[in-house]
């Protein structure tokens, strides 16, 4: 688990099986990089009038840059595993980076 998981809704309120995803979600995170600080995690409900209304913004922070994701579907949950997937693979690269360096 992350050292630090911050969580924000907005225009909703979560149940607790979203939480429990998120939780199990954005544990693997450290599998990718062991220095994260914290993450920080804002799910949006944007307008009702459209299918593909709820926004995930994910960040990551770690020493140097922080990771920023941001990605939109018609479900919490796929959002949050595109924007996890996305976040893997910028993390796994940042770290093949600072080996090298």
């Amino acid at each position: 688990t992350p050292a630090l998981l911050n969580i924000q809704t907005v225009h909703f309120s979560m149940n607790s099986n979203l939480q429990k995803y998120i939780d199990k979600r954005l544990s693997k995170l450290s599998l990718y990089y062991n220095r994260i600080v914290s993450v920080d995690l804002y799910l949006n409900l944007d307008n009702q009038s459209s299918q593909t209304n709820k926004s995930v913004e994910l960040r990551v922070n770690i020493p140097g840059d922080d990771v920023v994701v941001g990605k939109k579907s018609e479900s919490f949950e796929k959002s949050l595993d595109m924007a996890a997937s996305t976040a893997e693979r910028m993390l796994k690269r940042r770290k093949e980076k600072a080996r090298i360096s």
